[in-house]
């Protein structure tokens, strides 16, 4: 028999805290629908608004469960969308509450060439952005193909003068002029620029940047020819990539070919082989050798798991018990979420698609994953749906808290009524 109140506490405390850990699964929380063809997702830091952005131009603003009816920002007059152009990337400025700029990655709809621009708000409060704010950062000149253009920009956790700047080899099918590995041009690469503060005052249409140091160039000064820009290169698609907010390592989702997805660790300087290599397998055997190759730290075959990875997030939100440093990533063809420990890739793959993907969630054609500002994790689907990973405690946890807090509510009430006196 239970004689104290703290024993009795205790046995509840149990019954609802202590089997609670367990979780049954995962699913996806809708949380914005109804969209056009949205590619990717973002939230400036400390602040609960989630920005997303639509292939054909516009960025919309979902704030307090709502998608605001006026876009953040309409690019639509300016962008290409044929195949895979379009509006493909947007980044906060770290000092946003400050400086209230933010930046964004398109194909201009006149010259078909990659734009990063950079725009402002009147403060970092506004849900709609000063379009003549408008300033290039630099553009990207692009092949006639309509394909392999990545788009993805960011700022590492730690280092917020930089901007990174995915790039795509331009298409169309093998790199026809191994782009990725030409060191004077700009495409197949990662770049980096110091945007933290405007070098071209002057110029009100152009935001000047310098050059990190550490860029390629930077590490090689009797190496002539190689653009300042480049950071890292020898890559095929390189859609969507992203910070581990905590450590700051830098992930890679580059899109193969026939044969290999990748995932990839960001490094100053490392080529990772495209188009030689597709992955870890040789693509292009009579290429020159590449000595400084850096493999991939996940990889998988066509045959296995999909054939259009979209690199995700490590998770490090605090909603789900038991993900903390658990990598998410997709494949855009096969319809399936994967995830691994990024400290054992190689190990124990978790297939997460009968959780995530669902007809009350998100339905498929994962275009990105997204991270808002407390960290938690979002999936962005191509049919118009922005979801929300969450869990989903076992069924017999809800039964022992409900159990728990039942006998718990039982004793107080018994002890409530004996408080009342008795009047006479």
């Amino acid at each position: 028999m239970i004689k104290s109140f703290s024993a009795l506490l205790s046995v509840a405390f149990a019954a609802t805290v202590c089997t609670q850990p367990a979780l049954a699964q995962l699913q996806t929380q809708i949380v914005a629908t109804g969209l056009d063809r949205p590619l990717f997702f973002t939230s400036p830091p400390e602040d609960s608004r989630l920005f997303i952005v639509e292939q054909g131009g516009l960025i919309k603003v979902l704030q307090n469960g709502t998608v605001l009816p006026t876009p953040f920002l309409d690019l639509s007059g300016s962008v290409n969308t044929e195949g895979e152009r379009g509006l493909l990337g947007m980044a906060f400025d770290p000092d946003f509450a400050s400086n209230r700029r933010f930046y964004v990655d398109y194909i201009d709809r006149t010259t078909l060439d990659t734009v990063v621009a950079t725009y402002q708000v009147g403060t970092a409060q506004s849900n709609i952005a000063d379009a003549a704010s408008r300033q290039t950062v630099l553009t990207v000149q692009q092949p006639e193909f309509n394909n392999h253009k990545a788009g993805w920009i960011g700022f590492r956790p730690g280092e917020s003068s930089n901007l990174y700047i995915a790039t795509g080899d331009g298409g169309f099918r093998n790199d026809p002029e191994n782009r990725a590995q030409n060191l004077s041009g700009n495409l197949g690469k990662i770049l980096r620029v110091d945007v933290s503060a405007d070098q071209s005052p002057g110029d009100p249409a152009q935001y000047g940047y310098t050059i990190p140091a550490g860029n390629i160039a930077g590490n090689n000064p009797d190496v002539a020819g190689i653009n300042p820009e480049i950071y890292a290169y020898g890559l095929r698609n390189p859609f969507r990539n992203s910070f581990d907010r905590e450590t700051g390592t830098f992930y890679i989702g580059d899109v193969g070919q026939n044969n290999r997805e990748e995932i990839d660790i960001g490094v100053a300087g490392a080529n990772y082989g495209w188009r030689k290599f597709e992955g870890t397998r040789l693509n292009f055997p009579d290429d020159p050798e590449i000595a400084n190759h850096t493999p991939p730290i996940f990889e998988y075959n066509h045959t296995d798991a999909g054939a259009s990875v979209i690199g995700g997030y490590v998770y490090h939100g605090s909603a789900i018990d038991g993900l903390e440093g658990t990598y998410f990533f997709a494949d855009f063809v096969n319809d399936k979420v994967m995830s691994f420990l990024p400290a054992d890739p190689n190990g124990t793959l978790m297939d997460r698609t009968a959780e995530l993907l669902s007809p009350s969630g998100i339905t498929g054609g994962i275009t990105s994953f997204g991270e808002d500002a407390a960290g938690n994790l979002y999936l962005v689907s191509i049919n118009g749906q922005v979801g929300m990973i969450a869990a989903i405690p076992e069924p017999a946890s809800y039964a022992m808290m409900l159990a728990g807090m039942a006998l718990l509510g039982l004793w107080v009430g018994r002890r409530e009524k004996a408080a009342v006196p008795i009047r006479t």
